[in-house]
């Protein structure tokens, strides 16, 4: 305890500088307004920045870096929940209850609990990486690429399973996406794999323009066909508003777009559970925050005494998919610093920063190096009030874009979309992946084919190949081996038992009938 004391106290030392404070500050500011744009996410700043970094010394350079992404993760909430556009991949599950609830001219109320969840969740998981990261860490190392494989395996069950488009279709879903992980270079061989002789697929398919094409550009024609629907369908009557929601620009009493005592008790629960899951989360290598919300907004659904009011505009449903997500910012940094394994895209970048400055994050890097790294774990717990601060005021502005016509909006949204997909590799060609996801994620809204269980595989898929390919590798092609190392049984034997007792219980309640597995 005296030793970690005096780590901190000299960490508390080379955070005395400005250089630091205003560096922190800049990238929460910018974060914010890079991840308030669909396009220019948490990833692409994060792409932008990592170069200058190199003339900061470390701790401002990474503490830029952590304290962009932070207001990053906030910042893609916010056209999520104005526009039904995420500026971030897991900013999706803030807008089920988001939208709708600007659609009811609640704009504000919707903007300040996402803002407070996030900071809250934040805040707390951070204390959790502050005490905790040496025991957790050692708890991280257990982790073989057997057990990992587990773990990715029943998270990606239990976000199919629990899918509002049903099981099926969500577990359908969900392979579709690994299918796609398979596209470009085998990861051990390096050979070619589904390119049929192209060049631009061997290099496989980049997150940026499908996260867009599903979640962005598909959503801008969705909203167009819907604008046309109620036009066909004039101004009075019900087909006037489909979702039977009113305009979120309308004049609005001050208590609409404000935030009660009574419902912040409402929404404590959510946060409370949120920091849990999302740490729990977090402290894992390759699952990711787009995880950690979705759990947690579904553990709050089901812990709710009116699940119906979720999807509809449920203050708690935004509450919980905020801290779900933001809660892992903090312990992802655990597998990073102690194994050297990002948590995520945006700490894969993280870590090419500490390369960069000359610092290699791995089991030694937590002695070699303690006073920076209690440093750097108390510029991650500040960030928190930066991002508080500076998402009151923007958000008390941004909440009046509602108003403006919505032809601009589509046309800047889908400018930023363009730009964002060209940005990150200078290709041209992934502007035709932007294309192509657009067409399939417009199809899978008509058909109610849920996306995030794709996006989801998609983006653990490589992963949890590697995983398998090296347990195997190192065990003669016995496939038992999962089953005899008892973390990978137990999450395995979980993924089993979740999709046999969604489906019993599906026939159990009365639906009978095959077809009702595939919808809720």
């Amino acid at each position: 305890m005296t030793e970690m004391m005096s780590n901190v106290m000299m960490g508390m030392e080379m955070l005395l500088q400005w250089e630091i404070l205003f560096a922190t500050a800049g990238g929460v500011l910018a974060g914010l307004m890079m991840g308030a744009v669909p396009g220019l996410s948490d990833i692409i700043a994060i792409c932008l920045v990592v170069p200058f970094t190199f003339y900061l010394n470390p701790i401002a350079g990474i503490a830029m870096l952590m304290g962009l992404s932070k207001g990053a993760n906030f910042g893609g909430a916010i056209p999520a929940i104005l526009f039904n556009i995420p500026g971030t991949p897991q900013a999706v599950i803030t807008a089920f209850d988001g939208y709708p609830l600007s659609k009811q001219g609640k704009a504000g109320k919707a903007l300040k609990v996402a803002l407070y969840s996030s900071c809250i969740a934040d805040g707390v998981s951070d204390c959790i990486l502050f005490f905790f990261a040496a025991p957790v860490a050692m708890a991280a190392i257990m982790i073989g690429p057997a057990e990992h494989a587990a773990v990715v395996i029943f998270a990606l069950t239990l976000i199919s399973i629990t899918s509002q488009s049903g099981p099926v279709m969500g577990l359908a879903s969900m392979m579709f996406g690994l299918l796609l992980s398979c596209i470009g270079a085998d990861p051990l061989t390096g050979a070619p794999r589904l390119a049929f002789g192209s060049t631009e697929l061997s290099a496989g398919i980049d997150i940026v323009p499908m996260a867009l094409g599903f979640f962005v550009v598909s959503e801008i024609i969705w909203q167009i066909c819907l604008d046309r629907r109620k036009t066909q369908a004039g101004s009075a009557g019900p087909d006037a508003d489909p979702e039977g929601l009113s305009d979120a620009g309308k004049a609005m009493s001050k208590e609409d777009h404000s935030l009660s005592g009574a419902e912040f008790r409402q929404i404590a629960p959510a946060i409370g559970r949120g920091t849990l899951i999302g740490a729990a989360i977090g402290a894992l290598p390759g699952i990711g925050t787009t995880v950690g919300a979705y759990l947690n907004y579904v553990a709050t659904r089901k812990a709710s005494k009116h699940p119906e009011r979720f999807g509809k505009g449920a203050i708690e449903g935004i509450a919980a998919a905020e801290a779900g997500n933001n809660a892992c910012n903090g312990p992802n940094l655990i597998p990073l610093i102690t194994l050297g394994i990002p948590g995520n895209l945006a700490a894969a970048l993280i870590l090419g920063a500490f390369t960069m400055q000359g610092l290699t994050p791995g089991p030694m890097f937590m002695e070699q190096q303690a006073p920076l790294l209690y440093a750097l774990f108390i510029v991650l717990f500040f960030s928190n009030f930066f991002t508080l601060a500076f998402g009151a005021v923007y958000t008390r502005f941004i909440r009046r874009m509602v108003t403006l016509p919505k032809n601009y909006i589509y046309s800047a949204v889908l400018v930023f979309a363009l730009i964002g997909t060209y940005i990150v590799h200078s290709n041209t060609f992934e502007l035709y992946y932007l294309l192509g996801f657009s067409v399939i994620g417009f199809f899978c809204r008509k058909g109610r084919v849920p996306m995030i269980p794709l996006l989801i595989a998609y983006i653990l898929g490589s992963s949890l190949e590697l995983k398998i390919r090296q347990t195997l590798d190192l065990h003669a092609n016995d496939f038992s081996i999962f089953l005899t190392k008892p973390i990978s049984c137990v999450f395995l034997a979980l993924s089993v038992i979740v999709i046999v007792y969604t489906i019993y219980k599906k026939i159990r309640s009365g639906r009978t009938d095959a077809a009702q597995l595939f919808n809720k």
